[in-house]
């Protein structure tokens, strides 16, 4: 089953922006990325779940379309319209592939039972694959995020432990490495783990 949504983002390089935001999460517990056949990787973001049989895809609806290359003479007026009607549209999916991810929203064992109950659970399957991936907050460059948490945490120990997964995340390339690597690390003014 297939839960899609188009996110209106208004302008065409802001979808672009918000994809490399997306890639730039890395790794997710429990979702490995996935490489396209059908796409550049600037255009998508897919995710396929290691064993939770789910998978995630965020992509530019507006570039895909105009990648389309085997479209008949008829059928190019309507592409046009079509095209033009989703500049600056994110298309965000959310795939249940297998009967775990079917069961985890109904315990119903018959086909069309199991249809019409994900329809009436559709939103809360596809928040739960989404809020999972997608990161609450904003995302702010590393100096911006620096001094935001110096003037904003006035904790100190908290402070310098926020500060050095800062310093992890560019190094690790991801913030759930860091957050694994960070956990491990002796801290500075003592010989516990943190």
């Amino acid at each position: 089953m297939s839960l899609v949504t188009n996110i209106d983002i208004v302008d065409r390089d802001k979808v672009a922006a918000y994809i490399k935001v997306l890639q730039r999460i890395g790794r997710v517990k429990g979702f490995s990325p996935v490489k396209n056949d059908w796409s550049d990787d600037d255009i998508c973001f897919r995710l396929e779940g290691n064993s939770n049989g789910m998978e995630f895809s965020v992509y530019d609806l507006e570039r895909l379309l105009r990648e389309q290359r085997n479209v008949s003479d008829s059928e190019r007026k309507k592409m046009k319209e079509l095209i033009k009607k989703c500049e600056g549209l994110l298309r965000v999916g959310v795939r249940l592939t297998e009967q775990k991810a079917i069961r985890a929203y109904t315990d119903k064992s018959n086909t069309s039972k199991q249809l019409t109950a994900l329809l009436e659970k559709r939103e809360k399957a596809y928040m739960d694959v989404f809020t999972r991936i997608v990161p609450f907050g904003d995302f702010y460059k590393k100096d911006k995020a620096v001094e935001i948490v110096n003037r904003d945490v006035s904790d100190g120990k908290l402070r310098r432990r926020m500060l050095r997964l800062l310093d992890l995340v560019p190094e690790k390339k991801s913030l759930l490495l860091a957050q694994n690597l960070y956990y491990y690390l002796p801290t500075p003014d003592s010989f516990l783990f943190l």
